[in-house]
C-alpha cells in the first residue's frame, strides 16, 4: 500500500496524540512521507473530544486525504455527536470497507469516564459503509499491567502494526528515543505493544491491503517539522538574534523553538507581557542594530497594529510571522483560517510601505525566511510572512534543509566608524536619520556608532533629521519617500518571492490560492485530470504588492478561475479584484470558514456545487 491515513480519536489529556505521533516517527523511518495534524482540538478547556490524525505516502504530501484507513476510538466520542452541537464525529469520514479499533473496556477512567463505547448506538453506520469493528479492553490491559491509564495508546499501536505489517522494532526503537531500554517506562509500552499485537493475532484480524510498503532511504536526511519549527529555524539561519513574543495559538511553537535554539547563536528571547509589547520590543531591537522579530495570530496582530504603524513612521525593518486562524474576536484558536489577509495589507493607520508574504509548506517557509529579513532591512518597513494554522501546527516530512545559500543582505545600514567616516567625514554633511535620498532610502545607523553625534527617531511627522514637524512640504517630502516611492521600488523588486504556476498551461480552468489550500489543489488537479479536465494552479507567495499584471494574465488565459480560500468574505477574491481584474463573472470563489480543512475531494465537491 502506497497511502495510507489514520485517526486517532479520543479526549483531551487521555494520551491518544501519542500513538499518531509515534507511527508518524516509525513510517519516516521506513521511508514514507508523511503528514501529521491536529484535526479536532478544542480550546475551552473542558476535555473535549480531541482528534489526532496521520497521511502517510510514497510521495511528499501537503495536506489531508478525504478518508481514513483506520479510526482508533478511545471513547464513545469518535462515533456520537456526545455534546449535540452539529459536530461531525470521525466515523463518518472512515472509508467503506474500512477499520474501526475500539477499546472496549467496560469502565473507562477520567478524562473519558460515562462515554464508553457501546457498538450497537453505531451498529446501522457499520453496516452502511461494511466496517470491520476490531474492539479490545485497552484501558483493562493497561491496569493488569500497573500501567498509567493514559498507556493504553501503545497496545492500540500493537493492533495497528499487526494491521499494517509494520515490525515491532522500529516501533520500540523510536520509544526508547523517549523513554531509555531498561527503565519501567520503556518496559512498559514493550508489554503493551505486545498484548495489542498478540490480540490481533489471536483473534486473526488481518487486513492484507492495509499493509504498508515503503521503500527505506538510505542514509535519509529528511526531517519533521512543523510548519512554525521551519519558520524559526529559517529566521536563526537569516540572522535573527532578538525574537520577542507572547504565547497564542497557533504560534506558540515558533516562540518555544526560539526559547530553544536561538540562544546557542548568540541570540536573545525576551517573553513580552503583551503583543503590543512584543512589537514594540522587536522595533527597539531593530534600532538598537539587531535582526528581531516576533510571531502572533489574530488577536494579537490587531494588538500589534499602533506599533506597526510606528515602525512603519520610523522605517525601521519589522519581521512578524502571522499564524491566521478563525476570527472575529477570540474566534476559534485552535482552527483553520486565513481571515487575517486583509488587516496584513489594509491595517496599521495611516499609509506605509509593507510587504505581505505567504509560505505554502514548511520547506518554502524555511527559505522565504531569508528573504523576508532581507526585505525588511532593505526597504526599512514591516515585513509580514502569512501561515496559516494548518501548516504553523502540522507536521510534514520534508527534504534535508540547507543553510548555506543565505545571503545577508543589511541594505543601508551604518555599523562602524569606518562607514560615518567614508560617508560623512570632512565633507561638511551631517547625518540625517530621514535624509532624503536619490535611491529614496536613508541611511539607518546603529545609535551610538562612534562618530554620530546625533540620532532622533520620532513617530510624529518628521523632518529629515527627525525633529517633529507639520509643514506641509516636508510633509508631502517624507511621504513619498517613505510610501509612494519606496512602494515603487518594492514592486520591482526581483527578491520578492515568486508567484509559481502549477499544471498545463494551456488548461482553461485555473485556481488562484496561498497558503495550505497548496496540497489540496494539487491534488484536486490530479484527479480532475484523470477525468478528463486540465486544470493549472497560481500559487501565491507575494500578496503585497500584488503582482497584478501577471494574476490578470493568468485570470485571462483561463475561462473560469476559482479563488479557493478559508475566508467568508472571500478577502482574497477581493483583493484579485481590486489589483488585477476588477469584477470578473468568471472568477469564483471556493470558501471554507467553518474552521475545517480542505481536501481535494472536498474541493472537486465544491467546485461541482458552484
Amino acid at each position: 500500500m502506497g497511502s495510507f491515513q489514520i485517526y486517532g480519536a479520543g479526549r483531551a489529556g487521555d494520551g491518544t496524540n501519542t500513538a499518531i505521533l509515534i507511527l508518524a516517527q516509525v513510517l519516516k523511518d521506513m521511508g514514507a512521507w508523511t503528514f501529521r495534524w491536529l484535526d479536532e482540538v478544542y480550546s475551552n478547556i473542558n476535555t473535549r473530544d480531541s482528534g489526532f490524525a496521520l497521511r502517510a505516502s510514497d510521495r511528499p504530501i501537503y495536506g489531508p486525504d478525504d478518508e481514513f484507513d483506520i479510526l482508533q476510538a478511545f471513547d464513545e466520542g469518535a462515533f456520537i455527536d456526545i455534546v449535540g452541537e452539529g459536530r461531525n464525529p470521525p466515523i463518518y469520514r472512515v472509508r467503506d470497507g474500512g477499520v474501526v479499533i475500539y477499546d472496549n473496556s467496560p469502565r473507562l477512567e477520567y478524562p473519558n469516564t460515562g462515554h464508553e463505547i457501546k457498538l450497537e448506538k453505531i451498529e446501522h453506520i457499520i453496516q452502511e459503509k461494511r466496517l470491520r469493528a476490531y474492539g479490545l479492553p485497552m484501558a483493562q490491559m493497561i491496569k493488569n499491567l500497573e500501567g498509567p491509564y493514559n498507556a493504553r495508546n501503545a497496545v492500540s499501536t500493537g493492533v495497528v502494526s499487526h494491521l499494517i505489517g509494520i515490525p515491532v522494532e522500529p516501533i520500540l526503537s523510536r520509544v526508547a528515543d523517549t523513554f531509555a531500554p531498561g527503565t519501567p517506562a520503556y518496559e512498559l509500552n514493550e508489554k503493551a505493544l505486545a498484548m495489542g499485537r498478540d490480540f490481533a493475532k489471536a483473534e486473526g484480524w488481518d487486513m492484507p491491503e492495509l499493509k504498508v510498503n515503503f521503500t527505506r532511504v538510505e542514509n535519509d536526511t529528511r526531517q519533521r517539522l512543523l510548519g512554525n519549527e521551519a519558520a524559526a529555524a529559517g529566521a536563526i539561519v537569516a540572522g535573527c538574534r532578538v525574537y520577542a513574543g507572547y504565547p497564542i495559538t497557533p504560534a506558540s511553537e515558533v516562540l518555544e523553538y526560539m526559547a530553544e535554539k536561538i540562544s546557542r547563536f548568540g541570540g536573545a528571547l525576551v517573553q513580552a507581557d503583551s503583543e503590543m509589547a512584543a512589537a514594540h520590543h522587536v522595533i527597539g531591537a531593530a534600532v538598537a542594530g539587531a535582526r528581531s522579530m516576533t510571531a502572533t495570530s489574530g488577536p494579537g496582530f490587531a494588538l500589534m497594529q499602533e506599533a506597526i504603524s510606528a515602525g512603519g513612521i520610523t522605517e525601521t525593518p519589522m519581521v512578524i510571522v502571522i499564524c491566521t486562524r478563525g476570527g472575529p474576536g477570540t474566534g476559534l484558536p485552535t482552527r483553520q483560517g486565513q481571515e487575517e489577509l486583509n488587516m496584513a495589507i489594509f491595517g496599521g493607520h495611516g499609509d506605509f510601505a509593507r510587504i505581505v508574504l505567504a509560505a505554502s509548506e514548511p520547506e518554502d517557509a524555511f527559505y522565504m525566511m531569508e528573504r523576508v529579513f532581507n526585505l525588511a532591512e532593505r526597504y526599512q518597513c514591516p515585513v509580514f510572512m502569512l501561515m496559516d494554522h494548518l501548516l504553523a501546527q502540522s507536521e510534514y516530512t520534508v527534504p534535508e534543509l540547507d543553510p548555506s545559500g543565505f545571503a545577508i543582505d543589511r541594505g543601508k545600514l551604518i555599523t562602524s566608524a569606518e562607514q560615518v567616516n567614508e560617508l560623512y567625514g570632512n565633507n561638511g554633511h551631517d547625518y540625517k536619520r530621514y535624509e532624503l535620498t536619490e535611491d529614496g532610502i536613508s541611511w539607518r545607523a546603529v545609535a551610538g556608532v562612534p562618530g554620530l553625534t546625533n540620532y532622533y527617531t520620532n513617530t510624529n511627522e518628521h523632518t529629515e533629521d527627525g525633529y517633529i514637524t507639520e509643514e506641509e512640504a516636508v510633509r508631502q517630502q517624507q511621504m513619498d519617500k517613505r510610501f509612494t516611492k519606496r512602494m515603487e521600488l518594492i514592486r520591482v523588486d526581483t527578491e520578492l518571492p515568486e508567484n509559481r504556476i502549477h499544471g498545463d498551461d494551456n488548461a482553461k480552468i485555473g485556481f488562484i490560492g496561498y497558503g495550505s489550500v497548496y496540497g489540496p489543489i494539487l491534488e484536486a488537479m490530479e484527479r480532475m485530470e484523470a477525468d478528463g479536465q486540465k486544470a493549472k494552479f497560481l500559487e501565491l507567495r507575494t500578496l503585497w504588492p500584488m503582482a497584478g499584471e501577471q494574476v490578470r494574465a493568468f485570470v485571462d488565459s483561463c475561462d473560469i478561475v476559482y479563488v479557493t480560500e478559508y475566508s467568508a468574505g472571500a478577502q482574497l477574491r477581493g483583493l484579485v479584484q481590486r489589483e488585477a481584474t476588477g469584477p470578473m463573472s468568471k472568477l469564483r470563489s471556493v470558501l471554507r470558514y467553518d474552521g475545517r480543512l480542505m481536501s481535494a475531494g472536498w474541493l472537486i465537491n465544491k467546485i461541482k456545487e458552484i
